[in-house]
């Protein structure tokens, strides 16, 4: 995929590297021009009324056709191509050099525009297909509609000079992939204990026994806990998103790191009791020397990475060019007559006009021919043509005398198919749109290019992808192994009828480990990029309750996280005191809705006693542990109100089948609410505000459901 921060500039062109690889390279168009024809000359008709026509008090003098396209000119994309080849020769130098790729750009979708004023005092109507082919030269057509004096300005500046008064804008979204994104944290913890003992005893017998004895003892603790982010701005996303995102993976990181350390936390090494009352007594030692060294070390590590896939924004534009400023193919100038004509209008009104395009990439298709046959059934001079598309630059055009006003035609799609016995034809379709495309999902073949996402390889080496489509002739199934080695597939398949229904996908996720997690999904898009089966992330807030200071001195929550159906667990153990009175759990899962989460606890009270609890289902994912409060006392404080703009507040207050009513006007100071808890209830309650404004309106918030026992009134943003 084009990687967004490997990029060049040559010969005025702005040129990407791949994510995967050194030698697959993409050149951006820079402007669009106008479109060739098959036969090499350009695709505009400039129409000159020999009289005014007027309509609905409109003045209309003329009309121009034609096609634009943007696209990188062959002998430019060479030029590219052979002073990349350079470059990867000097890179190379010495060992065998990869032949350079030149890959086409990614384009999801797009618009195109004429920087023309409709209904103005030189365009009266506007038609054009709005949207260009993507595949290809990225054709779109136009048909503008001038007036009198549109007509002759258009006239003069499409003929002479190198510049039309023509603009075109591209608006093009495409596929990018981001630097990679990388987080980690690490906690490094060490402690050493030393203690040396020496006792010396001598029995004399013409004095005095001697007793000397020698202690010492040491101890050394030292832990240190680090971050670092590189963050990647995503150019789609806002300031605010771009900061969110930041956060949200800081909080992933330090929570991650936070648990783990929990996990590995030293136990305090216990000091060595000097009483050497045993060895003496117990075992007639005199002498005695004791040296104990005791060491732990802990390091805990986490990590996370993500090079994103995102769609960029790109709006190539400029002014076309004039038709005597052109060169054929032979390099002569292009002639203005030969695009111009000047017509009797009576007899052209008598005409429908028919464009015509494919829009499909035939190379990269199993499709060897479209034939589209038009019809136009009134009158004596009804009419019947087919033609015969092979390229997605392929135009054609059909003209009809018109019967009676009749405008409408029929029109039938015959496709070829590579290697097939068999074509799909459709019914005839009738329509009055002078702009005919055919698009890909018409032409009965399933086309789906399959590439990663946010997939991290270290984590999920091996994804095995089955793409089923049973809406057509014959139904489709077919499966890809993703790996870091083949990350890219395509499906290209007869179906043998439009593709109008979504693609069912299943995804089979080999983790690391060896654990696997199957999820499905369904999409219309053609491209299909593989995202981590992580996509969701669940929290489980702990909260401490009792009196922490006095009663409790620490509560230990050891959690698991069990989703049976995909084979995924999670642990952590928290321990919850007077220093850290709550822990939020925040962990990647398959489907937050899937999966259970179970807990134990064990408090130990300030006396040295403790109480443990057994393991118990969560059924909230709040969840209280401790001593439970025998009181639920909620203070609703409104300090933060400007009553210039409010008249009233109402606070409704809700638990279980307990209900109060506050309210507020000026001056009014807090107020709060007390109601007795029974044994297990939850010391949470539903909140809805009602803020009356003195314009008369109001504005409703909640009801939420909350366990701040200070609930703060505050007037929300418009």
């Amino acid at each position: 995929m084009l990687k967004i921060d490997k990029v060049d500039t040559l010969f005025d062109h702005v040129v990407y590297g791949d994510d995967a690889n050194d030698f697959t390279y993409y050149i951006m168009p820079n402007a669009p021009t106008f479109a060739k024809m098959a036969s090499g000359g350009l695709a505009m008709r400039f129409v000159e009324y020999g009289q005014i026509r007027e309509d609905g008090g409109k003045k209309f003098g003329g009309f121009i056709a034609f096609d634009t396209e943007l696209s990188v000119p062959a002998d430019v994309q060479k030029k590219i191509a052979d002073d990349l080849q350079k470059k990867l020769a000097e890179k190379y130098k010495g060992k065998t050099v990869p032949k350079v790729a030149i890959a086409p750009v990614l384009w999801t979708d797009g618009t195109v525009e004429l920087l023309l004023t409709e209904g103005g005092a030189l365009v009266e109507k506007i038609r054009g297909a709005g949207k260009p082919s993507i595949y290809g030269k990225n054709i779109a057509s136009f048909m503008v509609e001038l007036s009198e004096l549109g007509t002759a300005i258009f006239k003069e500046t499409l003929s002479t000079g190198s510049a039309s008064a023509v603009q075109v804008v591209y608006k093009m979204n495409c596929y990018m992939r981001l630097p990679e994104m990388k987080a980690w944290g690490t906690w490094n913890a060490s402690e050493f204990y030393s203690f040396f003992q020496d006792i010396n005893t001598e029995d004399n017998f013409w004095s005095e026994d001697s007793y000397t004895e020698v202690v010492n003892s040491s101890r050394y603790k030292n832990d240190v806990t680090k971050t670092h982010f590189d963050f990647v701005q995503a150019p789609n996303l806002s300031a605010e998103d771009n900061a969110k995102l930041e956060s949200d993976i800081r909080a992933i990181i330090n929570k991650q790191l936070e648990a783990a350390v929990q996990r590995n936390m030293l136990k305090e090494i216990a000091e060595v009791d000097p009483n050497t009352k045993e060895l003496r007594e117990g075992q007639d030692i005199e002498d005695i020397r004791r040296t104990v060294n005791k060491s732990q070390i802990a390091n805990v590590r986490v990590e996370w990475s993500e090079a994103k896939a995102v769609i960029v924004n790109r709006n190539p534009q400029g002014m076309l060019p004039t038709i005597t400023s052109l060169m054929d193919d032979k390099k002569k100038p292009l002639k203005w007559e030969d695009y111009y004509s000047k017509i009797n209008l009576d007899e052209f009104l008598k005409t429908v006009q028919v464009v015509m395009r494919v829009n499909a990439d035939f190379a990269n298709l199993p499709i060897h021919s479209v034939e589209v046959k038009i019809r136009y059934p009134y009158g004596p001079n009804k009419k019947v043509q087919e033609f015969v598309f092979t390229k997605p630059d392929d135009v054609a055009k059909f003209e009809a005398f018109v019967h009676e006003g009749k405008r409408d035609f029929t029109y039938q799609v015959t496709v070829n198919y590579k290697g097939a016995t068999f074509k799909q034809v459709s019914e005839e379709i009738k329509t009055d749109d002078t702009n005919l495309t055919i698009n890909v999902d018409d032409l009965g073949v399933l086309a789906l290019d399959i590439g990663p996402g946010d997939l991290d390889f270290a984590q999920v080496p091996r994804t095995q992808v089955t793409v089923r489509y049973k809406h057509g002739k014959q139904p489709v199934e077919a499966k890809f192994n993703m790996t870091k080695d083949t990350p890219t597939f395509q499906l290209r398949k007869i179906i043998g009828k439009p593709r109008t229904e979504d693609i069912d996908l299943e995804f089979l996720y080999t983790l690391a480990d060896g654990r696997q997690i199957r999820k499905t999904d369904k999409q219309q898009a053609k491209e299909l990029f593989v995202d981590d089966p992580f996509s969701s992330t669940k929290t489980v807030s702990f909260r401490a309750a009792g009196n922490l200071s006095e009663e409790i001195a620490s509560i230990t929550v050891d959690a698991s996280y069990t989703d049976a159906a995909n084979k995924y667990n999670q642990k952590t153990i928290v321990t919850l005191s007077s220093e850290m009175t709550s822990f939020d759990w925040t962990f990647p899962v398959v489907d937050e809705t899937l999966g259970e989460v179970k807990y134990s606890v064990t408090t130990l009270f300030a006396d040295g006693t403790s109480k443990e609890e057994g393991e118990k289902v969560a059924a909230r994912s709040t969840i209280l542990v401790g001593k439970k409060l025998d009181q639920l006392e909620v203070s609703v404080v409104p300090d933060l109100l400007n009553w210039d703009e409010l008249k009233l507040v109402s606070v409704s207050l809700a638990h279980g089948t307990k209900r109060i009513d506050l309210r507020f006007k000026p001056g009014d100071e807090e107020k709060s609410w007390k109601l007795p808890l029974t044994d297990g209830e939850a010391p949470d309650y539903k909140a809805t505000v009602t803020y009356f404004l003195t314009d008369g309106s109001r504005k409703v918030v909640g009801p939420e459901v909350k366990d701040d026992m200070t609930l703060f009134l505050e007037l929300p943003a418009a």
